[in-house]
């Protein structure tokens, strides 16, 4: 199983140097390979599960409006996860997280949803791996989300979602629940506004600004805008309501192209605050994959997709360098 996967991410054109312990690896659980392939600018752009992690309005998983579906997101990745890790694990949910990554309720314009177990990026020396499934310290260096969306109108969405911090203080675990609140509107059927509050539990509100570069307390907006069908640009301002949080107005933007019908290229870029830092992302994903098999080899109830992102962050003293592989399987 393993040589395949390592197979398969050669196949997408990743150097052996991904694997070595000068990248920080996030794979254990994670959906963010997508966002921040596009440099973070993510709050306008509809997707499933990745969409709770940054703006739960542009959360939908039916295109259908009058049809009710439930879903179950797979990774397929979960057994040599545990297989790996067995040793260290000590919660029950951290088997299931691996190989559930959530689920999803659709009753015509709303949408349910649940995203568990997404890895950390806040504790970087912890994903300067020696293993490429090193899953030692995740048990209390992960959070969950829940959430929903609301279509009022074809277009206008709003959503709220909430998320649970798991950590350990003094040898027992601690629950921390912050929230966000988000709107999408789409004035053309190609164009996107999505705006987000973020508030995050006072132990934790630094959290999320490694790479993410999400504030405690802040509103972000983002516009994306697809001239022709294959093609979006996307671009998000972080904080742009509170001058004395971090981010403030930081510029991310990204572009996603199709040069095949299930194969995606993404690029990224953004400004710290300051013009202190710069990064660089780039990412590929293989959306539904199931539909490169043969017509009778299709699991005719089931989506695969995987996404990879390498991503550069450097500044005046440093250079940073991240690999993120998201591998899930819908039912």
């Amino acid at each position: 199983m393993k040589k395949w996967i390592f197979a398969a991410l050669l196949l997408l054109g990743m150097r052996e140097g991904v694997f070595c312990s000068d990248y920080k690896v996030v794979n254990l659980s994670t959906t963010k390979a997508r966002p921040l392939a596009l440099g973070g600018a993510f709050v306008s752009i509809e997707d499933d599960l990745a969409s709770l992690d940054f703006n739960p309005a542009a959360f939908s998983t039916n295109t259908q409006a009058e049809k009710i579906t439930f879903s179950v997101f797979f990774n397929p990745l979960g057994p040599v996860l545990i297989k790996e890790n067995w040793k260290s694990i000590s919660d029950l949910d951290v088997p299931i997280g691996w190989l559930v990554r959530g689920i999803s309720l659709s009753l015509g314009k709303m949408h349910f949803g649940i995203l568990w177990g997404e890895e950390l990026l806040f504790d970087a020396s912890r994903l300067n791996r020696d293993r490429f499934f090193d899953g030692s310290q995740y048990n209390h260096q992960r959070n969950s989300s829940f959430g929903f969306s609301l279509a009022f109108a074809p277009r206008v969405s709003v959503g709220m979602a909430g998320e649970l911090f798991i950590r350990e203080e003094n040898n027992r675990k601690v629950l921390k629940l912050g929230y966000r609140y988000g709107v999408l509107l789409k004035p053309r059927k190609n164009l996107n506004v999505g705006l987000c509050f973020f508030d995050f539990p006072k132990p934790y509100q630094e959290d999320r600004m490694i790479v993410e570069r999400l504030a405690d307390e802040t509103l972000n907006v983002g516009v994306s805008y697809s001239p022709w069908q294959p093609f979006t640009m996307a671009v998000d301002v972080r904080n742009v309501s509170d001058e004395s949080k971090g981010a403030r107005r930081e510029p991310h933007m990204g572009v996603e192209i199709f040069p095949f019908r299930h194969l995606a290229l993404r690029l990224g870029h953004y400004w710290e605050e300051g013009g202190k830092s710069k990064t660089l992302s780039f990412g590929l994903g293989l959306v539904d994959w199931n539909l490169l098999l043969p017509q009778d080899r299709r699991f005719s109830h089931a989506t695969f997709g995987l996404n990879t992102t390498l991503l550069w962050e450097r500044n005046k003293t440093e250079e940073n360098r991240w690999f993120f592989l998201s591998c899930i399987v819908r039912i």
